[in-house]
């Protein structure tokens, strides 16, 4: 009997307990559900975003050279010459003839020979510099290139304003992609001047010698000639000139560049 009760008193507690247990599992929190993925910020999405194509501004390594052009000097002008003293004893005699021929033409009346200049005389090529560089006129060479410089730079803002304009006008990808192009050459000309050696004295016994360089640059307007450069050296011994290989020379023909150089880069821009 006694155990009968003791065994319904187990039973009863098993069962109390059981449904203490159902009741907290019934009033439990229920499981959080999984955080939804974390969108970006607006500036972080744009940070992120692929950059939309963009096209290349004026190519830096394009660059802008002057076109020689010899003008209404005739064929030579490209090498230095030498104008000596018989080239103008030469000139005279011929105008002289020419003086008379026109007098007797003329019925006697005199017509006297016109006057000239030393520096027009077309002189003759050296032989001792044939063939090397130092004999080439540098409005071809040294003086192209050093203008080419200030072209480029003018002829690359040119491209950047048009390549500007072309983006923001309708202009189709090939008009933008013309518009960006740098000209490889200018379309103001470089002309040529003297580049001789030129006698000093008519008279006398000495050996001196100038070296006369000069260029022009643009076409002659109307009252608006081009711009123009004019050098020349002190007069020099001809055995100075050739001694040390023509150090002289390269020396004055450096001086010749620079001053040309810095006279002709002056130019305004809307000239070039």
């Amino acid at each position: 009997m006694n155990s009968n009760k003791q065994g319904r008193r187990v039973a009863r507690r098993a069962c109390v307990i059981a449904l203490a247990l159902a009741g907290l599992s019934a009033h439990a929190e229920p499981d959080a559900p999984a955080p939804a993925p974390q969108q970006q910020q607006p500036a972080q999405a744009a940070a992120e975003a692929p950059a939309a194509p963009v096209a290349a501004a004026p190519p830096a390594a394009q660059q802008t050279r002057l076109r020689f052009n010899r003008g209404f000097y005739k064929p030579g002008i490209e090498q230095l010459r030498v104008v000596r003293r018989e080239d103008t004893m030469g000139n005279v005699a011929g105008q002289i003839a020419l003086s008379v021929a026109l007098s007797v033409i003329g019925g006697g009346v005199s017509i006297g020979a016109q006057g000239f200049s030393k520096d027009d005389l077309g002189g003759t090529t050296l032989e001792a510099l044939k063939g090397d560089p130092l004999g080439v006129n540098p409005a071809i060479s040294e003086l192209n290139d050093a203008l080419g410089k200030v072209a480029t730079d003018i002829y690359r803002k040119r491209a950047e304003a048009a390549y500007a304009t072309a983006l923001t006008d309708g202009s189709t990808p090939e008009e933008i992609e013309e518009a960006r192009k740098v000209q490889a050459e200018a379309d103001t000309p470089l002309h040529p001047g003297p580049w001789h050696l030129v006698y000093e004295n008519l008279t006398g016994s000495d050996e001196l010698f100038r070296l006369k360089f000069g260029a022009e640059l643009g076409r002659a307007g109307f009252m608006r000639p081009p711009a123009a450069c004019l050098y020349q050296s002190e007069p020099v011994a001809w055995s100075q000139w050739q001694a040390d290989n023509w150090q002289r020379l390269r020396e004055e023909r450096a001086k010749a560049v620079a001053s040309c150089t810095e006279t002709l880069a002056a130019t305004p821009e809307k000239r070039w």
